[in-house]
């Protein structure tokens, strides 16, 4: 990143350098005094960095300030893995090597060159500096932005000056006078001035969601990816309908019966799709709707909105100055601190006038206003900042630049990693900030402060900002406005990079960020690849600063070639979902930087030659997340037991072996015994909070699940058990004292599921389980007096899936805890036995009445019955409501089954 980043970079190899003169790495100290010398010239650099970067972010200088900035940041990298080869050399020597090695002798040859090589460049780089004229930074330019500690991310609820375009779309939304089959009302308008936000307002109107009005809404984020599967998989979820997406003819007809079926509100925001004929052939989908069918559009392209109207578009215009100043207010000052400081208030409303009446603009601004002096030079500063008329791409609103610049040096790092994400990506908050730190860019100084806590702090900083914004659709996910993520892959033009294919489709692969070949881009650290390649390009391998690569969704990719040994400071290998990945290179256990690996995939006997052994994860110092796959081509319990998973402090671990069929057995290398062996060697650590086995062809557990589960691995709050066919005993699963979520499938041979608590458990799936009968719901014992008692068990279980679970018998009853019931390809027999069952106990183990009010929601063979307490007065909601307060609710609903 040519902005912002050189600071940070510098400031870590001052770190390094200080580190190994501290610790006396007996190696560097052969170099003292080239390594003293480096460190004093890029103290002297670092004193000079932050104007420096301010003046080339903000284009106030010449080409020869960037060119200097992109030669310091060379000669950084240069020295931060001249260091990393020192510190290398200096393990080997203290391990095992000897000083009077001859390679060890040629390596500090080679280093002192090397050294002295970059001593001088780094000379002339520090004495050019001077050139420029530019300002010591003092000790607290750094500390300016932080937040008060009682300050919090405000999820801000109320939306100023929208109230009149909110009801000329509502009323829109609610008229059903209408002559097309479907009505399509396009909101038209410049990035950031908040449609998506109008959009929502409307679609969330008790009017709009009241119980008269529409059967069925769904909500749409289409962006650059107009095809029917894009917008079929939210509406058919919406609809409780199930359909194979990869037919296009099943989602079509799927589309057909939805649309003809329910009076439906679609919203599809962020339309680009300029081609009619798409457009017409997914209309023909509306033409037997229902009368008041409506679609609403938001699009900043007016052919976009002409193409698909029925209506005239609501034209979205910017807010008034009064109406920007309340945003930016907002969020510039404290409730009533504006009225202490007049001066102020007079120079915000001045700089407002400068955001072109943009939302995102003024909060922007007003964000970053707060974290500036109380001082009118300090303000009048930015009113009157030379980037207000810079000429910059015009996606890039000043507003949004200025407020990156004002960033520190380490938040602009994390921001501008970002642009790695396409658009209108739902970035997940945990998943970034272990990547954040994964790839350095969070440092703990503070002993009592730990990296992930620092980088939620600047998680929320980027949110507080408007930078990040909430998903709407989950409350763990954050979406990053279009003309943020212009700035984030500006400013990061230099060192993220995201490969596109020619080929490339759907929202997942974005925009050509940068031209395909990385030799343009040595200094790249961490790059994306698109789904559609089936080989990575051979330029990757030269890229000796990659710290994260995301292969994620290439699923033609069959292998990763032997080379990418040579990537020694890559931390992350995303390869999720590469589905045709056959093995791993061998050597890949060299990659000792590697602290995230999303897959490790065992290749087979026939292909060894090429494929590294599930032994080669032995030295990796894993976190977070692991799926191993291919699992039957083990050839060894001992290759097994040599990758070490117990000493790698994983989150989540899923083991999966394949199985062809159940007919056809194990297709494995190994024989019966050994294979329980092997899943015995797999032992994770102890703070796993999420366990999956899949097809494991064992005849029982291991040890380590059977035998201590409750006290080894107490943190569990997931279980997945799949296609286990020989297994005939489960573990004491009940003993977890933090389970949530379990789920049980295709394992015949259980015939029980215990008689533990299951204290924390709240989801329970059973799936395919024939041989399941028995499930006790509630243990009778004696109390203190001596006295029987019954006492429920599953105590906190309120989601129940029972799938084809044909000789199941909850004894005595349903869990009274049960909300949301949902039993699927079961005979109406089966499903009366369950239902009879479904009514609480009393003390004497009678049933305290007919009725089954504690469960809310109940599916029968894909048929749901909501439980509605105000009903409308239609036949069909009277008859759902009917069966709530019927003692024949089961044979109800078995008859419908």
């Amino acid at each position: 990143m040519a902005e912002g980043i050189a600071f940070d970079l510098v400031k870590g190899v001052l770190g390094k350098l200080g580190s190994a003169l501290g610790d006396e790495i007996g190696l560097l100290r052969s170099f003292k005094d080239d390594a003293d010398d480096l460190r004093s010239n890029f103290s002297a650099i670092q004193a000079v960095l932050l104007d420096a970067e301010e003046r080339s972010s903000a284009g106030k200088e010449s080409h020869a300030l960037r060119h200097w900035l992109r030669k310091l940041k060379d000669a950084a990298y240069d020295a931060d893995d001249l260091l990393d080869e020192i510190r290398t050399e200096a393990e080997k020597v203290r391990g095992f090597l000897s000083r009077a090695n001859p390679m060890h002798l040629k390596f500090k040859v080679k280093m002192a060159h090397r050294m002295k090589e970059l001593r001088e460049k780094i000379g002339k780089i520090a004495k050019q500096r001077n050139d420029f004229g530019l300002a010591e930074a003092g000790p607290v330019r750094e500390a300016e932005f932080k937040r008060p500690e009682t300050f919090s991310v405000v999820n801000e609820k109320t939306i100023v000056g929208r109230d009149g375009d909110k009801e000329k779309i509502v009323k829109l939304l609610l008229e059903t006078n209408s002559d097309h089959d479907v009505s399509v009302i396009p909101i038209v308008g410049l990035g950031g001035l908040g449609k998506t936000t109008l959009a929502q307002l409307a679609y969330n109107d008790e009017r709009v969601t009241g119980q008269h009005c529409f059967d069925l809404r769904a909500w749409v984020c289409v962006s650059t990816d107009f095809d029917m599967k894009t917008i079929a998989k939210p509406v058919i979820s919406a609809a409780g309908e199930n359909c194979a997406l990869d037919n296009s003819d099943a989602v079509a007809s799927c589309l057909v019966r939805i649309f003809s079926q329910k009076r439906f509100l679609l919203v599809l925001d962020d339309v680009w799709n300029e081609d009619q004929d798409k457009w017409e052939k997914f209309k023909v989908l509306f033409k037997d709707g229902k009368k008041g069918n409506k679609i609403l559009v938001t699009t900043r392209n007016e052919k976009v909105a002409e193409i698909m109207r029925t209506v005239e578009p609501h034209r979205v215009k910017g807010l008034s100055d009064d109406d920007c100043w309340t945003l930016f207010k907002r969020r510039a000052f404290k409730e009533g601190e504006e009225k202490d400081y007049p001066s102020l208030v007079e120079i915000g409303k001045q700089t407002v006038k400068k955001c072109g009446g943009v939302p995102l603009a003024a909060n922007a601004l007003g964000s970053m206003m707060r974290f500036k002096s109380r001082t009118e030079d300090a303000w009048s500063a930015i009113r009157d900042d030379k980037m207000w008329s810079l000429k910059e791409k015009k996606t890039i609103l000043p507003s949004l630049k200025l407020s990156y610049i004002q960033m520190p040096s380490s938040l602009k790092q994390c921001f501008a990693y970002c642009s790695i994400f396409p658009k209108d990506y739902a970035i997940n908050k945990d998943d970034l900030i272990r990547q954040w730190i994964a790839l350095g860019f969070i440092s703990s100084h503070e002993t009592w402060t730990s990296m992930e806590d620092i980088g939620n702090e600047y998680f929320n900083d980027l949110v507080w900002m408007s930078f990040l914004q909430d998903d709407m659709e989950n409350k763990y996910r954050y979406r990053m406005h279009d003309l943020v993520h212009d700035l984030a892959q500006s400013v990061a033009r230099e060192e993220v990079a995201v490969i596109f294919g020619e080929e490339s489709t759907g929202i997942s692969e974005g925009k050509m960020l940068t031209p395909v070949g990385f030799t343009w881009f040595p200094n790249i650290y961490a790059a994306k690849l698109n789904r559609s390649l089936i080989s990575l390009p051979s330029s990757l391998y030269d890229l000796q600063h990659l710290e994260e690569l995301d292969i994620s969704g290439c699923g033609e990719l069959c292998e990763l070639p032997k080379m990418i040994q040579k990537l020694t400071k890559l931390k992350e290998l995303l390869n999720n979902n590469c589905s045709e990945l056959k093995g791993m290179p061998r050597g890949i256990g060299k990659l000792l930087s590697l602290q995230e690996l999303s897959v490790f995939v065992v290749g087979k006997q026939d292909r060894v030659e090429h494929c590294a052994s599930i032994s080669e994860l032995e030295h990796l110092k894993l976190v977070g997340e692991l799926e191993i796959k291919g699992l039957e081509n083990v050839t060894s319990p001992v290759d097994a037991k040599a990758a070490n998973l117990i000493e790698k402090n994983l989150r989540s671990l899923k083991l999966e072996w394949n199985v062809l069929s159940a007919e056809e057995g194990m297709d494995t290398v190994l024989p019966a015994e050994e294979i329980d062996t092997v899943l015995e060697n797999l032992q994770p650590h102890q703070k796993l909070e999420n366990l999956e086995i899949e097809g494991y062809g064992g005849r029982k557990f291991p040890s380590w699940m059977m035998n201590r589960i409750g006290s080894y691995l107490p943190n569990l709050v997931k279980i997945r058990l799949e296609n286990v066919p020989g297994c005939s005993s489960l573990p004491p699963l009940g003993q977890l004292p933090f389970v949530e979520d379990l789920i049980i499938q295709n394992m015949p041979a259980i015939t029980n599921l215990g008689v533990d608590k299951f204290p924390a458990l709240t989801r329970l799936l059973l799936g395919c389980m024939p041989g399941l009968r028995e499930w006790v719901t509630v243990l009778t014992v004696d109390d203190e007096e001596g006295r029987r008692e019954r006492v429920p068990i599953f105590s906190c279980l309120t989601n129940l899936l029972l799938k084809e679970c044909p000789q199941l018998r909850p004894e005595p009853c349903l869990p009274p805890s049960v909300e949301y019931l949902t039993i699927s390809r079961t005979s109406s027999e089966n499903l009366s036995l369950i239902l009879e069952r479904a009514t609480p106990l009393d003390g004497a183990g009678q049933f305290v009445d007919t009725t089954v009010d504690h469960i809310k929601y109940v599916s029968v063979n894909g048929r749901n019955y909501p439980y509605e307490e105000e009903g409308s007065s239609s036949p069909e909601e009277e008859e759902k409501k009917s069966w709530t307060s019927c003692w024949s609710r089961s044979n109800w609903l078995a008859r419908r089954a």
